[in-house]
């Protein structure tokens, strides 16, 4: 077995440009996908009238407490200027317990921004009454409501046990990870079938090698090949890239593990199946495809419709490796919930491994 292990490597060590190729597709698409799915920052122009610098900085330093939203000062008749071009969506302008929007056209985020601006400045309408009734000024409230913990006690509680829970970056860098490395091992699990067609495995079978060391060096190599391939992509987006992970980084590594078993296995059932390189070229991209269509890989299965879709998923690998390492990431699982992908995909290995090795050695003799 290790005679195999050291022939893939040094093959490996001689034309790495296929699995790095892999690898730099994930991250480009993971990050390409999960940086359009987030939100973006959006920018609101203000500018008031009555209130003092100091007045308006304090507002400021309020309403920019939400990431999402930058409220600036900006001129006013260079607002009003670029409103009547229709150069901004909108501007506000703020005064003394209230505000007035100025728009040019009507835009999905402006009952979002209202909504926040009213807010803030309810506040700080409640704050200044507060503040003249227990002789206190703003400032102090503000600096008792953040530094006593026992005002108020909240608690928190899911109405519904199957929540949809969705992170861009989470299903980006899992489903393009999880795709990609289909063709890692499918067509490293291929070699045995090219040994066959260019005489090599009949010279292997002469060796003192028995043929299950053969098998197991083959795929073994495979299975350790996707597995530094994701290792090395989890570890890279962690601690380079800075995705939240949601402190699950090593159950990743661990959850990924009877994927890539059932993955092997169906490289091994592929190869099987037919009976030249050509044909394999052509039925890995199809069947990658396909599954990472249906699993769940490309857009979270929660927004699926179709009952002949959803069904369809639990037939394919990729719909149980998602589950697995969003279950120790985002879903935070118990040990107990990974008890059930694990052993579907345990089941699928050991099925595809069988019918897959019976269907090598029929066609070998």
């Amino acid at each position: 077995m290790r005679t195999i292990l050291w022939i893939h490597i040094r093959h490996l060590l001689r034309q790495p440009f296929a699995v790095l190729g892999m690898i730099v597709l994930t991250v480009i698409f993971a990050v390409a996908t999960g940086q359009v799915n987030r939100t973006s920052t959006l920018e609101v122009p203000v500018f008031t009238e009555n209130l003092s610098l100091e007045e308006t900085n304090a507002l400021l330093e309020e309403l920019n407490k939400e990431e999402s939203m930058v409220f600036q000062l900006e001129d006013q008749k260079l607002l009003e200027e670029k409103i009547e071009r229709n150069a901004i969506d909108m501007a506000i302008q703020l005064e003394e317990g209230k505000y007035t929007i100025f728009t040019a056209a009507e835009s999905a985020s402006i009952s979002i921004v209202e909504a926040h601006v009213r807010n803030v400045l309810q506040t700080e309408a409640v704050l200044k009454e507060t503040s003249l009734a227990y002789d206190k000024s703003v400032g102090e409230l503000k600096e008792l409501v953040a530094t006593n913990d026992n005002l108020y006690a909240v608690s928190t509680k899911s109405f519904q046990e199957d929540d949809f829970i969705y992170d861009a970056s989470i299903q980006s860098l899992f489903g393009f990870s999880l795709f990609f490395v289909v063709f890692t091992v499918s067509f490293t699990v291929s070699t045995i079938l090219q040994q066959k067609q260019n005489g090599m495995w009949n010279r292997l079978i002469l060796s003192p090698l028995s043929k299950t060391q053969i098998y197991f060096g083959h795929l073994a190599f495979s299975f350790l090949l996707g597995y530094a391939q994701l290792v090395l992509i989890y570890t890279f987006f962690e601690f380079v890239i800075g995705v939240d992970l949601y402190g699950g980084y090593p159950f990743v590594l661990i959850a990924v593990i009877p994927y890539l078993f059932a993955l092997v296995s169906l490289g091994v059932l592929i190869s099987g199946v037919v009976s030249n390189t050509r044909q394999l070229d052509a039925v890995i991209p199809l069947i990658a495809v396909s599954m990472a269509m249906i699993g769940g890989a490309y857009w979270p299965l929660e927004i699926v419709q179709s009952e002949i879709l959803i069904t369809l998923s639990k037939l394919v690998p990729i719909k149980y490796g998602m589950d697995m390492l969003k279950g120790a990431t985002i879903l935070d699982w118990s040990l107990g919930q990974f008890l059930l992908p694990a052993s579907v995909l345990f089941c699928m290995g050991v099925l595809f491994m069988g019918i897959g090795l019976n269907l090598m050695e029929r066609r070998a003799s």
